[in-house]
């Protein structure tokens, strides 16, 4: 008994390996890299996505449910990653205690056996034992890695992105499911590329911010008459019922399905984009902002990734626009502004005319979605879209016959411009105290800088004679007022 050796040949493979591992540092690297590639084809071969299917949760909040799946996802990657690793120490080790079980088990009779043979066989056979010997040992130091990598497994370069995607995977539509996992992630994985983890990590800055559920909001009158009270009474009015009216839709099922945008005409600084950014932030939303003016269809949608002038395309950049990360969860009913619309039906070249065309069918309440070739994927429009424009479409429409059914079915909102009064309310409450701030950043004698009173006296007097309806004078004015202080640092 105390001949045997007390330690198991598998621990002394591991610990082995554990040695080699620390003394030739360098060599783990090699190891490690080529582990990573192996977990990768298997991943992909085991289609693992599929693996982070869960039971409905569908009644959780949105918050909650992509907690739910992102740690489920962190795990089922822990899993699999060890999985693979503990497959292959079995399919190493497996055939090793095949061959060597039996003779450990029959270890007496073979050394009796041996006992009896002549001295030159005896000789033979311990001169070829030593060989004999080596054929286990590369299985042997196989298996002895594969379970090393199970117990310490590398790191994928590509592991938060799994887990982001599958924190978001069940809110995502099949077809965005679909082109991620086979084409982004599964193609990787199976072809490895030195950029492959850059293309997924862009790919998923995009896809992951994509709106996936609805967020409550709530009708406040007060909310909405404090947010534009600047504005005329008409614009207040309309903008009101416009906000109450929306909310009430959003809680209906099914919801009407034939809601028209809304057309803000008026003179450039007159307020149309300030009132749709006010009418969001009343009713507890963000507005998504993209202007027309020099597009092609590709800008608008984009191009396929993989093109030389890869493009998201402004209406994609725009839903995804009040998100920074792909960790942010983006909601549906946001309010699509689509800017300096009234360019479109004034130009004459091909292009204008190629978005026109495009424009007029996306904005049928029934066709309110468009192909993204960077996504591969068809993405959806906000309910509440606002089109804004300096001149009147129904004028417009009396020469060019395309028109009037859009002119029919839009409601115009005419923003004739502020009083006077109001322009100086927006420059108290609004313009001045975002230059006041951005002056204190400054530090040192500007920490404590205020707008002074001469400065106030001068602003008034210009607006008492300003012929502008809009605001783009005063805030000329205003900015060469800032600069005039800043110039005295």
């Amino acid at each position: 008994m105390s001949g045997r050796n007390p330690y198991p040949l598998p621990l002394i493979a591991l610990l082995l390996i554990l040695s080699i591992s620390t003394v030739h540092g360098d060599q783990i690297v090699g190891m490690e890299s080529t582990q990573v590639q192996y977990t990768r084809s298997y991943l992909a071969s085991q289609r693992f996505f599929e693996r982070i299917e869960s039971e409905d949760i569908s009644q959780l909040p949105t918050v909650e449910q992509v907690a739910n799946q992102k740690s489920r996802s962190a795990d089922r990657l822990n899993f699999a990653v060890r999985e693979y690793a503990g497959f292959t120490a079995a399919s190493y080790g497996m055939p090793i205690a095949a061959v060597t079980l039996p003779v450990l088990l029959k270890r007496n009779w073979l050394l009796s056996k041996f006992a009896t043979l002549p001295w030159e066989a005896q000789q033979v056979i311990a001169g070829l034992t030593p060989l004999g010997m080596l054929i286990p040992a590369l299985p042997a130091f196989y298996a002895s890695t594969a379970i090393y990598f199970a117990l310490f497994p590398p790191t994928l370069p590509e592991r938060e992105l799994i887990i982001a995607y599958g924190s978001k995977r069940h809110l995502l539509p099949a077809s965005t499911q679909s082109y991620i996992e086979n084409e982004v992630f599964y193609s990787f994985w199976q072809s490895p590329s030195s950029a492959g983890v850059e293309r997924i990590h862009k790919i998923l800055d995009k896809a992951l911010r994509l709106p996936v559920y609805i967020r409550e909001q709530h009708y406040t009158p007060k909310a909405v008459d404090a947010a534009l009270r600047n504005f005329p009474d008409k614009v207040i009015e309309r903008l009101d019922r416009f906000a109450r009216t929306e909310i009430l839709y959003q809680k209906m099922s099914p919801r009407p399905g034939n809601r028209h945008p809304i057309y803000f005409q008026g003179a450039p600084g007159t307020g149309k984009t300030h009132a749709a950014h006010k009418l969001a932030e009343a009713m507890g939303t963000t507005l998504a902002s993209v202007t027309l003016d020099g597009a092609s269809i590709d800008d608008i949608v984009g191009t396929p990734f993989e093109s030389y002038d890869a493009k998201a395309g402004r209406l994609l950049d725009a839903i995804i626009a009040n998100t920074n990360s792909i960790n942010d969860i983006n909601h549906q009913n946001q309010i699509l502004l689509i800017d300096e619309f009234d360019r479109l039906l004034t130009s004459d070249d091909k292009r204008s005319e190629e978005v026109l065309s495009f424009m007029l069918k996306l904005l049928d309440p029934t066709k309110r979605h468009f192909y993204s070739p960077y996504l591969k994927t068809t993405i959806t429009l906000p309910d509440i879209i606002i089109l804004a424009g300096n001149q009147d479409i129904r004028e417009l429409a009396r020469s060019n016959p395309r028109l009037e059914a859009l002119a029919s079915r839009l409601e115009t909102l005419t923003f004739a411009g502020f009083s006077k009064q109001a322009k100086l309310n927006i420059a108290r409450e609004s313009i001045i105290p975002k230059f006041e701030k951005s002056f204190r950043s400054l530090g040192g004698e500007m920490e404590a800088f205020n707008f002074p009173d001469e400065a106030y006296a001068e602003l008034k007097a210009f607006i008492d004679n300003d012929d502008d309806p809009g605001l783009r004078s005063m805030e000329k004015l205003i900015s060469s007022q800032f600069e005039f202080y800043l110039d005295r640092i």
